[in-house]
C-alpha cells in the first residue's frame, strides 16, 4: 500500500491517492487556458502532477473511476446510450470515445472559436457505427498515452508501444549516445533526431513537431535530461543532476518516439471521424437528459466515492478489479479533480 506523504509532497489530493487503484486511467484536460493546437486532452495510467497537461499553466484531472471502482460518469449515461445504439454501451466505451473524437489535433482545430472558452465539451453522436468507429480509434489512443498499461487487445500488446521489428516505420537508436547531450537538432533529409553523439529514426516531421497545449512533447522531454537541465530554479537542489547519460533513457526515448508516431498514424482517421460525426446528428444534454441521464448539478453531486474497502486517505485499493481490459507520469496535483466542462463525468 502506497500512502501520501505531505512531507514531500505539495498539497496532495488525497481523494485523488485513493483513486489510485487498478484499472484507473486519468483524463486530463487545460480548463483555464485557451487551447490553440495539439490534443484536447491527455491520459496517464499515473497519478498527473499539476503541469501534467503540457509541463505548465496547470490542469484538471478527471478519474475514469471512483475510489470504490465504479465508472465516474453521469448516473444514468451508459444506460441512454445503450438505448441510443439498441447495443450494450460499456463504461470503457465512453472513455475510449472521449479519447478517439478529443485526443488529436484536428479537434482543436475544428473548435478554436469553441475553445476560447476553456473546457473540453463532448458531441456526441447519434450513429451506431460512428460511435463504434470512434471507441476502436479510442481504445489505441489511451493504449498508447498509458503506454500500453490499459486497453490491450489485438494489436495492442501489453509488452510494449514500440512497432514490430522489420516495419519500415520501426524507430531505432542509429548511433548511442554515451555522454550527457547539450543539443538536440532535427535533420530533415534523413528524417533523423541528433541528440549529442547519438542519432535516432526514422522521425517524420510531425513526430518532430508534435505538441500538446503549443509545448513540443521531444523537445520538453530532452530539456530535463540534457547536461544542463532546463525550468526554474528554486532550490540549491536544482542544481543537484545527472552526471551521466542513464541507458534506460535510451529505451524511454525510443518509446516516446513510438508512442508519437503511432498517434500522429491515427490522426487522419480521427479527423474524418469526427467530420463525420459533426456533419450527421449529434445528441444534445437535453435529450439524454430526457432519458433519464443526471447531470451533476453542484458540489454535492462531485464528490468522490468510497467504499469500507478503499482507502480515503490516499492508499491503494487492493480489492478492485480492472474496470477496461487492462488498465503515467507521477505526482500529485494540487487543484485535483472538481467541476468540469465534459459533461459526461460525475466527479
Amino acid at each position: 500500500m502506497t500512502e501520501v506523504d505531505p512531507r514531500v509532497m505539495d498539497m496532495p489530493r488525497r481523494d485523488l491517492w485513493a483513486a489510485r487503484i487498478p484499472g484507473q486511467v486519468f483524463v486530463v484536460e487545460q480548463h483555464r487556458k485557451v487551447i490553440r493546437s495539439g490534443p484536447g486532452v491527455v491520459f496517464s495510467a499515473l497519478i498527473p502532477d499539476f503541469d501534467h497537461f503540457k509541463g505548465s499553466e496547470g490542469g484538471r484531472t478527471l478519474p475514469f473511476l471512483h475510489p470504490d471502482c465504479t465508472p465516474n460518469l453521469a448516473p444514468g449515461l451508459t444506460t441512454a446510450l445503450t438505448g441510443l445504439f439498441d447495443a450494450k454501451v460499456a463504461p470503457e466505451e465512453v472513455l475510449a470515445y472521449v479519447a478517439g473524437v478529443v485526443a488529436h489535433p484536428a479537434f482543436t482545430k475544428t473548435f478554436a472559436d469553441e475553445l476560447t472558452t476553456p473546457g473540453i465539451r463532448i458531441p456526441i453522436t447519434t450513429d451506431a457505427e460512428l460511435w463504434t468507429k470512434a471507441v476502436g480509434l479510442g481504445r489505441q489512443m489511451l493504449w498508447l498515452h498509458t503506454y500500453g498499461q490499459c486497453f490491450t487487445g489485438e494489436g495492442r500488446p501489453a509488452d510494449g508501444v514500440r512497432l514490430p521489428a522489420g516495419d519500415p516505420q520501426r524507430l531505432l537508436c542509429q548511433k548511442p549516445v554515451t555522454a550527457l547531450p547539450e543539443a538536440l537538432f532535427y535533420v530533415e533529409d534523413r528524417q533523423t533526431i541528433v541528440m549529442g553523439d547519438g542519432e535516432f529514426g526514422p522521425v517524420p516531421r510531425q513526430v518532430w513537431d508534435y505538441a500538446v497545449g503549443g509545448r513540443n512533447v521531444i523537445k520538453s522531454w530532452f530539456d530535463y535530461r540534457k547536461k544542463e537541465p532546463g525550468g526554474r530554479r528554486s532550490s540549491p537542489l536544482d542544481d543537484v543532476n545527472a552526471t551521466a547519460w542513464d541507458p534506460d533513457w535510451t529505451g524511454e526515448f525510443l518509446d516516446l518516439l513510438s508512442v508519437l508516431t503511432r498517434l500522429v498514424d491515427l490522426e487522419p482517421r480521427q479527423a474524418e471521424t469526427l467530420a463525420f460525426i459533426l456533419t450527421g446528428g449529434v445528441v444534445t444534454l437535453d435529450d439524454l437528459a430526457a432519458t433519464g441521464v443526471r447531470w451533476p448539478q453542484g458540489t454535492a453531486d462531485r464528490k468522490p466515492r468510497h467504499s469500507l474497502d478503499s482507502v480515503a486517505d490516499g492508499g491503494v485499493t487492493p480489492c478492485c478489479r480492472p474496470a477496461a481490459p487492462s488498465a503515467q507520469r507521477a505526482g500529485a496535483r494540487r487543484d485535483g479533480p472538481g467541476s468540469s466542462a465534459i459533461p459526461l463525468w460525475s466527479w
